[in-house]
């Protein structure tokens, strides 16, 4: 009985040390007021310091010193101040250690299809809503949840909020959006395909624990690529179409496929005098490098005379941006009698930031990233922002022809943007 006892008790003080262990210790206050005040540092320096505003991290600074914001707390605020900026190269984004911040998110991920958003992939035991049509979150319309949630992110352009949901999205961030209750649950309202309308609450999943599962088209189409976010860049070609699509999800080097290797499987395509039209897709380029942007407008610009023997359209959306951007201006100057499809860029023209730089904050477990040269003695860019956008600098590149993608063409096999694009430039010759 004693030898029993004793075992009982051993083992409850293990799981009492285990317990102690577990428990968070908590920050200290001057820890974080440090990582805060390094972000401020960065401001002074950054491009942005004739716009930098430093009361809202003093009051930070004071209501952390106080107790009344803690950790998680700080990384909203900061985040909330940093958005206000309407700057892309402007951002805190937490690091992979941060396991309190992002580890458990909501079982969907979301796709914006033109105006309406879709629920693209989900959590196993929530397949069976794939590409229903999303209508509220929480009770709330769509664009009052874009509105709360974009508060948090660098979001330059009207274009680029509307996509803030289109990524993995934590409960924390739900919950401070009041777009979650306390256990993390989210109840959303959707539509079926039959046009059937479904209130569904959902359970937080644990992201690097769970299987998510992909819509899938009932016609697969192999000019999707531009989806494939595993392909830098690639090139497909239709004969039916006469079309050659040149698609660019990043503007990086890949070393196994380099753009001199594009550039000359383009040029080789060309030459069986098949095709019409050249596309070239950046709907889902985030960016790269501006070097790349400039290698791959030189070696095109190499054989101006032979593309522009061809219909050329550029594809843009809201989740184009940063080298994008500089490729698109770029590719317009050398190819003035580009048009151009889709939406307005993500990224806003006076706001090309180019080189940005970035500090990694311990206390929070954050980067924070900033730019070191603000663009705006660029006349070719401000001439040709007031020309797109009718004098508002602070926008998009805007497209020549506003077309956006659509879920029911998706789902079978086809492309709406491209399909505007054909009917565009349909019974043109190929040098007009």
């Amino acid at each position: 009985m004693k030898k029993s006892l004793l075992i009982i008790l051993s083992l409850l003080s293990v799981l009492a040390l285990a317990s102690c262990k577990n428990q968070k210790e908590p920050v200290p206050p001057e820890e974080l007021c440090l990582d805060i005040q390094k972000i401020q540092m960065d401001m002074e320096y950054s491009a942005l310091k004739e716009f930098y505003d430093p009361e809202p991290f003093e009051v930070l600074k004071a209501d952390v010193l106080a107790g009344k914001a803690d950790k998680i707390e700080c990384i909203y605020r900061l985040k909330e101040i940093i958005s206000s900026y309407h700057v892309f190269h402007l951002a805190l984004q937490t690091t992979q250690d941060n396991k309190d911040f992002g580890s458990v998110i909501i079982p969907f991920y979301i796709m914006l299809y033109g105006k309406d958003y879709h629920l693209y992939a989900a959590a196993e035991e929530y397949k069976q809503y794939l590409g229903s049509k999303l209508l509220e979150i929480a009770g709330l319309p769509m664009q009052e949840v874009i509105e709360r949630l974009s508060k948090y992110g660098s979001y330059e352009t009207p274009s680029g909020k509307q996509y803030c949901l289109s990524h993995r999205i934590t409960v924390n961030t739900m919950k401070r959006a009041g777009l979650a209750e306390k256990n993390g649950s989210v109840k959303i309202k959707i539509q079926n395909k039959d046009g059937e309308i479904k209130i569904v609450k959902c359970k937080p999943v644990e992201a690097l624990k769970s299987r998510f599962y992909a819509v899938q088209p009932t016609i697969e189409n192999p000019l999707f690529t531009f989806q494939d976010m595993n392909s830098y860049y690639g090139i497909k070609a239709s004969q039916e179409k006469k079309t050659i699509y040149v698609h660019l999800n990043t503007i990086n080097g890949d070393p196994d496929y380099l753009f001199t290797d594009l550039f000359k499987d383009l040029m080789t395509e060309l030459k069986k005098n098949l095709y019409e039209i050249v596309v070239f897709d950046l709907r889902y380029n985030g960016g790269g490098k501006a070097s790349y942007a400039s290698l791959l407008t030189n070696l095109l610009s190499v054989s101006r005379q032979e593309l522009e023997k061809y219909n050329l359209a550029l594809v843009t959306s809201g989740n184009t941006y940063s080298a994008a951007c500089w490729f698109i201006n770029d590719f317009l100057m050398f190819f003035p009698k580009t048009v151009i499809f889709g939406e307005e860029t993500g990224q806003a023209i006076y706001n090309y930031t180019d080189i940005y730089f970035s500090n990694i904050l311990k206390t929070l477990q954050c980067e924070f990233i900033f730019p070191q040269g603000l663009d705006t003695a660029n006349e070719y860019l401000i001439k040709r922002a007031r020309e797109v956008t009718h004098s508002d600098i602070h926008r998009g590149t805007m497209p020549d022809v506003e077309v956006y993608e659509n879920f029911e063409d998706f789902m079978k096999g086809e492309d709406t943007i491209y399909n505007a694009i054909y009917d565009y430039f349909d019974g043109l010759p190929r040098s007009q």
